[in-house]
């Protein structure tokens, strides 16, 4: 092979990188699931004419939503079992963080430090909060589950397709 030519590299079928491209669109869903609660922030920061401004929790979910989408469109353009791996582990760690939100809000007191610093003590009610917690832990733990399985899946095809190689070359 000259060097102005082509690198070698692994080509995978439409089938194989389907997974893939259905995990990253269910990230980017449930990006968009979890900035609902950030829209109804921002219209009720409209609404009011002496508003102090968008809470610090509407931010920290917004944050969120656009590294879920980058990590989506990540998915989307190299859709390879490494990749689903990272994003499978990108997922458990948000699921991590609101199953701590979630841990935070069910043990700490009505006017705790965290949840006046987040300003979650005076804006939302607690309930709304935990249930919003519970359903965004449930999405991203299915979607790092899938994306586990997907990538633990695609892995072991590559290695036994390679060794088929190697064996059939020697």
């Amino acid at each position: 092979m000259s060097a102005d030519g082509p690198l070698p590299g692994v080509e995978h079928t439409w089938i194989k990188r389907w997974p893939a491209y259905q995990l990253g669109l269910w990230l980017i869903a449930a990006a968009v699931v979890g900035l609902i609660p950030v829209l109804l922030d921002m219209v009720e920061h409209l609404r009011q004419n002496g508003s102090a401004g968008i809470s610090r929790w509407a931010l920290m979910l917004l944050l969120a939503g656009g590294l879920q989408v980058v990590y989506a469109v990540y998915l989307l353009q190299l859709p390879d079992w490494a990749t689903l791996r990272v994003v499978s582990v990108v997922s458990l760690v948000f699921a991590a963080a609101y199953a701590a939100l979630l841990g935070a809000l069910l043990l700490s007191k009505p006017h705790s430090e965290l949840l006046v610093f987040l300003e979650l003590a005076d804006h939302v009610p607690r309930s709304q909060a935990t249930t919003w917690c519970l359903v965004m832990l449930g999405m991203f733990g299915v979607l790092a589950y899938f994306g586990g399985r997907a990538s633990i899946r695609w892995q072991r095809i590559y290695w036994r397709s390679n060794t088929d190689r190697s064996s059939r070359t020697e």
